[in-house]
C-alpha cells in the first residue's frame, strides 16, 4: 500500500486535527503536520461536509509562539480567500528550527474562527 503524499510534501506527516465550529455545526478542520527533516509545521484549513464544495472565505495561519502573526495573505505563514476546498499550505518560517518551539494557529471559516496556541511544544 503507497502511503500518498500529504498537501504539504512528502516528508510532512499530519500530528494534528482540530475542529472549528460555529457552535451548532463543525464548519472545517485545521490540519497540522511536521515534518522532521525540514523541522517545519504546516497548516491546511479544510473544509468540513457543510460547507465543502462552498466558496467561503477561508484562512489557514501558522507561526512559532511568540512571533508575530504573519501577514495575510501572500506569505509563507498565511493563506486567505474564498475557496470551496481548503485554504493552505501554510509553513512556519525556513530556516526557524520548530524541534523545540510551540506552534500557534489560527483557522478561518466564513464568520468562524478558531486559534490555538502553544500546540505542539517541542
Amino acid at each position: 500500500m503507497s502511503v500518498m503524499a500529504g498537501p504539504c510534501g512528502s516528508s510532512y506527516r499530519h500530528i494534528g486535527h482540530y475542529p472549528i465550529s460555529n457552535g451548532s455545526q463543525v464548519l472545517a478542520y485545521m490540519d497540522v503536520y511536521w515534518s522532521s527533516t525540514a523541522k517545519r509545521n504546516c497548516l491546511v484549513t479544510n473544509h468540513a461536509s457543510p460547507t465543502y464544495g462552498v466558496s467561503l472565505y477561508t484562512q489557514a495561519t501558522i507561526r512559532p509562539s511568540g512571533y508575530s502573526w504573519p501577514s495575510c495573505p501572500s506569505s509563507t505563514g498565511c493563506d486567505g480567500g474564498r475557496y470551496s476546498y481548503y485554504a493552505g499550505p501554510v509553513y512556519t518560517p525556513a530556516g526557524v528550527d520548530m524541534s523545540n518551539r510551540c506552534l500557534d494557529i489560527t483557522g478561518v471559516i466564513d464568520w468562524a474562527q478558531r486559534t490555538l496556541t502553544r500546540i505542539h511544544c517541542g
